[in-house]
């Protein structure tokens, strides 16, 4: 992976735990990222996760009013595999509030920089709610 210059260059990716914590002070959108390491499905998922700091919309967002979750299919807890984690989405916009699924987007794409600016814009869009 790629270093990024925190913040002004990556992205602050918390483990569930951290999330869970964050939400208590504070609620707002969750991004939620599955790292999924199978043959099929890492090429796309990498590609994506590549591109999501490049994307300056994106990276204000998950600095500020929402939060930028990092799961990993090998160590998922299991209220998120019971939410759908990592079999019904692998990237997905989740609610505050029990983190149930708001927006589920394919990952699935040769474009993963136009995906990234979808994922922006759905955060945009909610992101008022919860300000």
């Amino acid at each position: 992976m790629a270093d990024f210059k925190f913040p002004n260059e990556g992205i602050l990716w918390r483990s569930y735990e951290d999330t869970i914590a964050l939400l208590k002070d504070k609620t707002r959108p969750v991004l939620a990222f599955v790292m999924d390491f199978d043959g099929i499905r890492w090429p796309f998922l990498r590609e994506v996760f590549r591109a999501m700091p490049a994307n300056e919309k994106l990276r204000d967002f998950l600095h500020c009013s929402c939060v930028a979750m990092l799961l990993k299919i090998d160590s998922m807890p299991r209220d998120m595999a019971e939410m759908g984690a990592g079999s019904d989405f692998h990237i997905a916009i989740l609610s505050p509030t029990g983190l149930n699924p708001m927006t589920i987007f394919n990952y699935i794409t040769a474009e993963p920089e136009a995906l990234v600016e979808e994922i922006a814009k759905a955060l945009e869009a909610m992101a008022p709610f919860w300000a």
